[in-house]
Protein backbone atom coordinates (compact mmCIF):
# COMPACT_ATOMS: atom_id res chain seq x y z
CA UNK A 1 0.00 0.00 0.00
CA UNK A 2 1.34 3.20 -1.06
CA UNK A 3 0.42 6.26 1.46
CA UNK A 4 -0.31 9.60 0.13
CA UNK A 5 -2.61 10.24 3.43
CA UNK A 6 -0.12 11.11 5.98
CA UNK A 7 1.17 14.43 6.11
CA UNK A 8 4.22 14.47 7.45
CA UNK A 9 7.37 16.37 6.18
CA UNK A 10 10.35 14.14 6.79
CA UNK A 11 14.06 14.59 5.21
CA UNK A 12 17.19 12.11 6.23
CA UNK A 13 18.73 14.74 7.97
CA UNK A 14 16.95 15.09 10.84
CA UNK A 15 17.42 11.77 12.55
CA UNK A 16 21.04 12.22 12.82
CA UNK A 17 20.64 16.00 13.86
CA UNK A 18 17.96 14.74 16.51
CA UNK A 19 20.83 11.98 17.50
CA UNK A 20 23.21 14.19 18.20
CA UNK A 21 21.51 16.58 20.19
CA UNK A 22 20.25 13.49 22.74
CA UNK A 23 23.91 12.01 22.64
CA UNK A 24 25.23 15.32 23.98
CA UNK A 25 23.10 15.66 26.73
CA UNK A 26 23.10 12.21 27.50
CA UNK A 27 27.01 12.64 27.70
CA UNK A 28 26.79 15.92 30.09
CA UNK A 29 24.52 14.50 33.20
CA UNK A 30 24.70 18.05 34.41
CA UNK A 31 22.55 19.31 31.29
CA UNK A 32 19.75 16.56 32.16
CA UNK A 33 16.63 18.01 34.35
CA UNK A 34 16.62 16.99 37.91
CA UNK A 35 14.06 18.88 39.21
CA UNK A 36 10.51 19.23 38.38
CA UNK A 37 9.84 22.27 36.63
CA UNK A 38 7.31 24.85 35.78
CA UNK A 39 4.34 23.24 33.63
CA UNK A 40 5.32 25.69 30.48
CA UNK A 41 8.63 24.11 30.22
CA UNK A 42 12.03 25.41 31.19
CA UNK A 43 12.73 29.15 30.75
CA UNK A 44 16.10 28.76 29.05
CA UNK A 45 14.74 26.26 26.46
CA UNK A 46 11.28 28.43 26.05
CA UNK A 47 13.88 31.34 25.17
CA UNK A 48 15.68 28.92 22.75
CA UNK A 49 12.71 28.09 20.60
CA UNK A 50 10.86 31.03 20.97
CA UNK A 51 13.58 33.18 19.19
CA UNK A 52 13.91 30.40 16.75
CA UNK A 53 10.17 30.53 16.17
CA UNK A 54 9.62 33.91 15.69
CA UNK A 55 7.90 34.69 18.93
CA UNK A 56 5.57 37.93 18.36
CA UNK A 57 6.25 40.93 20.57
CA UNK A 58 3.67 40.93 23.60
CA UNK A 59 3.69 37.22 23.76
CA UNK A 60 4.70 34.46 25.72
CA UNK A 61 6.19 31.01 25.00
CA UNK A 62 4.88 27.43 26.31
CA UNK A 63 5.59 24.32 25.75
CA UNK A 64 3.48 21.21 25.11
CA UNK A 65 4.18 17.33 24.75
CA UNK A 66 3.00 17.78 21.47
CA UNK A 67 1.29 19.87 18.80
CA UNK A 68 -2.19 18.77 19.25
CA UNK A 69 -1.81 19.11 22.85
CA UNK A 70 -0.85 22.61 22.02
CA UNK A 71 -3.62 23.09 19.82
CA UNK A 72 -5.93 21.80 22.83
CA UNK A 73 -4.79 24.59 25.51
CA UNK A 74 -5.01 27.65 22.91
CA UNK A 75 -8.58 26.62 22.25
CA UNK A 76 -9.30 26.26 25.66
CA UNK A 77 -7.30 29.00 26.93
CA UNK A 78 -9.26 31.15 24.89
CA UNK A 79 -12.69 29.66 25.04
CA UNK A 80 -12.08 30.72 28.66
CA UNK A 81 -10.96 33.72 28.10
CA UNK A 82 -14.41 34.62 25.72
CA UNK A 83 -17.53 35.86 26.74
CA UNK A 84 -19.69 32.75 28.45
CA UNK A 85 -22.58 33.38 26.11
CA UNK A 86 -20.36 32.84 23.14
CA UNK A 87 -19.09 29.43 23.39
CA UNK A 88 -19.30 28.73 19.78
CA UNK A 89 -16.34 28.20 17.53
CA UNK A 90 -15.98 30.00 13.81
CA UNK A 91 -13.70 27.92 11.81
CA UNK A 92 -12.56 27.62 7.86
CA UNK A 93 -15.20 25.16 6.06
CA UNK A 94 -11.99 22.98 5.62
CA UNK A 95 -10.23 22.51 8.70
CA UNK A 96 -7.84 20.15 10.19
CA UNK A 97 -9.49 17.04 11.27
CA UNK A 98 -7.64 16.18 14.43
CA UNK A 99 -9.60 20.31 15.81
CA UNK A 100 -12.85 19.54 15.06
CA UNK A 101 -13.36 16.44 16.72
CA UNK A 102 -11.64 17.86 19.93
CA UNK A 103 -14.80 20.74 19.48
CA UNK A 104 -17.06 17.39 19.05
CA UNK A 105 -15.34 15.46 22.01
CA UNK A 106 -15.81 18.49 24.31
CA UNK A 107 -18.81 19.74 23.60
CA UNK A 108 -18.30 22.68 21.60
CA UNK A 109 -20.48 24.18 19.00
CA UNK A 110 -18.64 25.54 15.92
CA UNK A 111 -19.28 27.00 12.44
CA UNK A 112 -17.92 26.62 9.20
CA UNK A 113 -17.16 30.00 7.44
CA UNK A 114 -16.25 29.96 3.64
CA UNK A 115 -12.75 30.85 1.90
CA UNK A 116 -11.78 32.30 -1.23
CA UNK A 117 -8.02 32.66 -2.51
CA UNK A 118 -7.25 35.38 -0.03
CA UNK A 119 -8.78 33.52 2.89
CA UNK A 120 -11.70 33.59 5.59
CA UNK A 121 -13.97 35.43 3.63
CA UNK A 122 -14.42 38.58 6.44
CA UNK A 123 -18.41 39.29 4.96
CA UNK A 124 -19.16 35.81 6.54
CA UNK A 125 -17.08 36.53 9.63
CA UNK A 126 -18.98 39.24 10.36
CA UNK A 127 -22.34 38.28 9.63
CA UNK A 128 -21.55 35.16 12.05
CA UNK A 129 -20.68 38.31 14.90
CA UNK A 130 -24.07 40.02 14.23
CA UNK A 131 -26.03 36.93 14.36
CA UNK A 132 -27.92 36.24 17.69
CA UNK A 133 -25.60 33.03 18.23
CA UNK A 134 -22.13 34.98 17.69
CA UNK A 135 -18.78 33.02 17.66
CA UNK A 136 -16.21 34.05 20.39
CA UNK A 137 -13.20 32.25 19.32
CA UNK A 138 -12.61 32.08 15.86
CA UNK A 139 -9.61 29.28 14.84
CA UNK A 140 -7.68 29.13 11.67
CA UNK A 141 -5.20 28.18 9.55
CA UNK A 142 -3.51 31.37 7.58
CA UNK A 143 -0.17 29.99 6.06
CA UNK A 144 -0.30 26.51 3.87
CA UNK A 145 -3.55 26.10 5.15
CA UNK A 146 -4.73 22.05 5.61
CA UNK A 147 -5.73 20.55 3.39
CA UNK A 148 -6.34 23.25 0.86
CA UNK A 149 -2.15 24.56 1.01
CA UNK A 150 -3.55 28.59 0.85
CA UNK A 151 -1.77 31.22 2.11
CA UNK A 152 -3.82 34.37 3.27
CA UNK A 153 -3.15 37.90 1.72
CA UNK A 154 -1.76 39.91 4.55
CA UNK A 155 -4.85 42.38 3.60
CA UNK A 156 -7.13 39.56 4.69
CA UNK A 157 -5.18 38.94 7.84
CA UNK A 158 -5.14 42.91 8.83
CA UNK A 159 -9.07 43.06 7.64
CA UNK A 160 -9.46 39.77 10.36
CA UNK A 161 -7.27 41.27 12.81
CA UNK A 162 -9.31 44.37 12.41
CA UNK A 163 -12.80 42.33 13.07
CA UNK A 164 -11.47 40.80 16.08
CA UNK A 165 -9.84 43.72 17.82
CA UNK A 166 -13.77 45.35 17.32
CA UNK A 167 -15.81 42.43 18.18
CA UNK A 168 -14.04 40.93 20.87
CA UNK A 169 -12.64 38.06 19.31
CA UNK A 170 -10.09 35.39 20.40
CA UNK A 171 -7.86 33.77 17.18
CA UNK A 172 -6.27 30.96 17.61
CA UNK A 173 -3.60 30.85 14.82
CA UNK A 174 -3.05 27.28 13.81
CA UNK A 175 1.13 27.55 12.12
CA UNK A 176 1.47 24.18 12.05
CA UNK A 177 3.06 23.93 8.61
CA UNK A 178 3.63 27.90 7.92
CA UNK A 179 7.57 26.76 9.07
CA UNK A 180 7.84 25.65 5.24
CA UNK A 181 6.87 28.94 3.68
CA UNK A 182 9.77 30.90 3.59
CA UNK A 183 9.98 34.27 5.00
CA UNK A 184 9.01 36.68 1.86
CA UNK A 185 6.39 33.53 1.08
CA UNK A 186 4.66 34.58 4.03
CA UNK A 187 2.00 37.06 5.72
CA UNK A 188 2.61 38.82 9.04
CA UNK A 189 0.83 36.45 12.02
CA UNK A 190 -2.16 37.72 13.36
CA UNK A 191 -0.28 37.24 16.53
CA UNK A 192 2.03 40.60 15.40
CA UNK A 193 -1.11 42.17 14.57
CA UNK A 194 -3.31 41.93 17.65
CA UNK A 195 -0.70 40.04 20.26
CA UNK A 196 -3.67 41.11 22.93
CA UNK A 197 -6.68 38.46 21.61
CA UNK A 198 -4.64 35.84 19.64
CA UNK A 199 -2.83 32.23 20.45
CA UNK A 200 -0.64 30.52 18.40
CA UNK A 201 0.20 27.19 18.16
CA UNK A 202 3.26 24.77 16.41
CA UNK A 203 4.26 21.40 16.02
CA UNK A 204 7.84 21.16 16.61
CA UNK A 205 7.76 17.16 15.95
CA UNK A 206 6.84 18.05 12.19
CA UNK A 207 8.87 21.48 12.40
CA UNK A 208 12.30 18.71 13.73
CA UNK A 209 11.36 15.03 14.12
CA UNK A 210 8.64 12.59 15.68
CA UNK A 211 11.40 11.45 18.15
CA UNK A 212 11.19 14.63 19.70
CA UNK A 213 7.43 14.95 20.29
CA UNK A 214 7.12 18.55 21.42
CA UNK A 215 4.27 21.37 20.83
CA UNK A 216 4.31 24.69 21.82
CA UNK A 217 1.77 27.76 22.05
CA UNK A 218 2.09 31.42 22.51
CA UNK A 219 -0.24 33.32 24.00
CA UNK A 220 -0.56 37.07 25.76
CA UNK A 221 0.47 37.29 29.16
CA UNK A 222 -2.68 37.87 30.45
CA UNK A 223 -3.61 34.64 30.22
CA UNK A 224 -0.43 32.81 31.38
CA UNK A 225 -2.34 31.89 34.46
CA UNK A 226 -4.99 29.83 32.45
CA UNK A 227 -2.50 28.33 29.82
CA UNK A 228 0.00 26.62 32.61
CA UNK A 229 -3.28 25.70 34.52
CA UNK A 230 -4.52 23.72 31.55
CA UNK A 231 -1.03 22.17 31.20
CA UNK A 232 -1.08 20.89 34.42
CA UNK A 233 -4.18 19.51 35.25
CA UNK A 234 -4.06 17.94 31.48
CA UNK A 235 -0.70 16.47 32.07
CA UNK A 236 0.56 18.10 28.62
CA UNK A 237 3.77 19.30 30.34
CA UNK A 238 6.49 19.00 27.56
CA UNK A 239 9.62 16.13 28.33
CA UNK A 240 12.21 18.51 29.48
CA UNK A 241 14.80 16.23 27.98
CA UNK A 242 12.93 16.47 24.37
CA UNK A 243 12.96 20.64 25.23
CA UNK A 244 16.42 20.38 25.88
CA UNK A 245 17.44 18.52 22.59
CA UNK A 246 15.03 21.25 20.53
CA UNK A 247 16.24 24.05 22.30
CA UNK A 248 20.18 23.09 21.22
CA UNK A 249 19.18 22.29 17.67
CA UNK A 250 17.32 26.09 17.69
CA UNK A 251 20.40 27.08 19.35
CA UNK A 252 23.26 25.99 17.13
CA UNK A 253 21.50 26.39 13.74
CA UNK A 254 20.57 22.63 13.41
CA UNK A 255 16.81 23.06 13.41
CA UNK A 256 17.23 25.95 10.82
CA UNK A 257 19.20 23.08 8.34
CA UNK A 258 16.25 20.76 8.92
CA UNK A 259 13.95 23.60 7.91
CA UNK A 260 16.02 24.42 4.79
CA UNK A 261 15.73 20.68 4.10
CA UNK A 262 12.27 20.29 3.83
CA UNK A 263 11.58 23.07 2.02
CA UNK A 264 14.07 21.73 -0.74
CA UNK A 265 12.64 18.42 -0.65
CA UNK A 266 9.14 19.52 -0.42
CA UNK A 267 10.09 21.77 -3.79
CA UNK A 268 11.47 18.51 -5.02
CA UNK A 269 7.88 16.47 -4.30
CA UNK A 270 5.60 18.83 -5.78
CA UNK A 271 7.72 18.97 -9.04
CA UNK A 272 7.31 15.50 -9.16
CA UNK A 273 3.55 15.52 -8.58
CA UNK A 274 3.28 17.97 -11.12
CA UNK A 275 4.85 15.49 -13.90
CA UNK A 276 3.14 12.93 -12.83
CA UNK A 277 -0.28 13.97 -12.54
CA UNK A 278 -0.86 17.31 -13.93
CA UNK A 279 -1.26 20.88 -12.61
CA UNK A 280 -4.59 20.49 -13.82
CA UNK A 281 -5.58 18.18 -11.28
CA UNK A 282 -4.67 20.62 -9.02
CA UNK A 283 -7.49 22.43 -6.78
CA UNK A 284 -5.35 24.65 -5.44
CA UNK A 285 -2.11 26.19 -5.59
CA UNK A 286 -0.26 23.67 -2.85
CA UNK A 287 2.35 26.62 -2.59
CA UNK A 288 5.65 25.30 -0.22
CA UNK A 289 3.38 22.59 1.01
CA UNK A 290 3.92 18.82 1.23
CA UNK A 291 -0.13 18.21 0.76
CA UNK A 292 -1.79 19.10 -2.67
CA UNK A 293 -5.76 19.91 -2.76
CA UNK A 294 -6.64 17.42 -5.89
CA UNK A 295 -9.70 16.94 -7.84
CA UNK A 296 -11.03 13.38 -8.16
CA UNK A 297 -13.47 12.43 -11.13
CA UNK A 298 -17.13 13.87 -10.96
CA UNK A 299 -20.15 12.16 -10.84
CA UNK A 300 -18.48 8.81 -8.59
CA UNK A 301 -19.39 8.76 -4.90
CA UNK A 302 -16.79 9.08 -2.28
CA UNK A 303 -16.90 5.92 -1.01
CA UNK A 304 -16.40 4.30 -4.52
CA UNK A 305 -13.19 6.00 -5.73
CA UNK A 306 -12.04 5.38 -2.31
CA UNK A 307 -12.89 1.42 -2.83
CA UNK A 308 -11.07 1.78 -6.42
CA UNK A 309 -8.00 3.28 -4.63
CA UNK A 310 -7.47 0.98 -1.74
CA UNK A 311 -7.96 -1.62 -4.54
CA UNK A 312 -5.48 0.05 -6.35
CA UNK A 313 -3.22 -0.27 -3.02
CA UNK A 314 -3.08 3.42 -2.31
CA UNK A 315 -4.18 5.59 0.55
CA UNK A 316 -5.31 8.90 0.55
CA UNK A 317 -7.67 11.58 2.33
CA UNK A 318 -11.15 12.36 1.41
CA UNK A 319 -12.93 15.83 1.46
CA UNK A 320 -15.44 14.39 4.08
CA UNK A 321 -12.29 14.07 6.28
CA UNK A 322 -11.67 17.54 6.62
CA UNK A 323 -14.69 19.24 6.05
CA UNK A 324 -16.77 20.63 9.07
CA UNK A 325 -20.04 19.40 8.15
CA UNK A 326 -18.61 15.76 6.72
CA UNK A 327 -19.75 16.77 3.21
CA UNK A 328 -18.97 15.35 0.52
CA UNK A 329 -16.94 16.66 -2.86
CA UNK A 330 -15.33 15.73 -5.60
CA UNK A 331 -11.78 16.81 -4.03
CA UNK A 332 -9.37 15.04 -1.39
CA UNK A 333 -5.92 15.55 -0.03
CA UNK A 334 -2.82 13.77 -1.81
CA UNK A 335 0.33 13.81 0.86
CA UNK A 336 3.75 13.54 -0.27
CA UNK A 337 5.06 12.85 3.04
CA UNK A 338 3.73 9.42 3.91
CA UNK A 339 6.40 7.90 1.78
CA UNK A 340 10.05 8.87 3.07
CA UNK A 341 11.46 6.35 -0.05
CA UNK A 342 11.05 9.15 -3.22
CA UNK A 343 11.41 5.76 -5.49
CA UNK A 344 8.04 4.81 -3.37
CA UNK A 345 6.13 7.77 -3.34
CA UNK A 346 7.10 8.09 -7.70
CA UNK A 347 5.46 4.76 -8.13
CA UNK A 348 2.38 5.69 -5.48
CA UNK A 349 1.67 8.56 -8.05
CA UNK A 350 2.00 6.72 -11.05
CA UNK A 351 -0.78 4.56 -9.45
CA UNK A 352 -2.84 7.24 -8.63
CA UNK A 353 -2.30 9.40 -12.40
CA UNK A 354 -4.04 5.56 -13.63
CA UNK A 355 -6.66 6.17 -10.87
CA UNK A 356 -7.66 9.35 -12.19
CA UNK A 357 -7.39 9.00 -15.62
CA UNK A 358 -7.60 11.51 -18.23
Amino acid sequence: MYDLWVNYPAVPVQQAAVAEALGRLAADPAALPAHFGPPPGDPSARAALGLFLGLAAGQELALTCGGQSALSVALLAALGAADPARRRVAMEGYTFPMARNFFRMEGIPTLGLPLDEEGLQTDALERALASADPPGVLYLMPVLHNPLGLTYSAARLRRIAAIARCHGLWVVEDEAYAFLASPEQRPPTLASLIPERTLVMWSLSKVLSLSLRLGALSHPPALADAVTEQIRIRGLTGNPVVAAAAAALAADGGAARIVAEKRAEGERRRAMARDILGARRFAADPGASWHIWMHRPEGEAEAAFLARAREAGISIAPAKHFHHADREAPLFRLSLGGETDPARLEAGLKVLANLLGD
